[in-house]
């Protein structure tokens, strides 16, 4: 797998057990981890918790 520029795998972990919250099991958590982790990265953000959350609830929201 091939993480976000300047992400760590703790990065990665701590921003999946975030998404983890807000998830069914359905989707695939390791790929909704890394296309969150991109969008952040690629729109000037960090791996912050806080960041992660609203990206994410604003992904998600999108998604239906």
């Amino acid at each position: 797998m091939k993480l976000p520029f300047g992400a760590t795998k703790e990065d990665f972990e701590r921003c999946k057990k975030i998404l983890s919250k807000l998830v069914n099991d359905k989707i695939d958590l390791n790929e909704l981890t890394l296309t969150i982790m991109n969008i952040s990265y690629s729109t000037g953000g960090n791996y912050s918790d806080e960041i992660i959350l609203k990206y994410a609830m604003s992904y998600l929201k999108n998604l239906t």
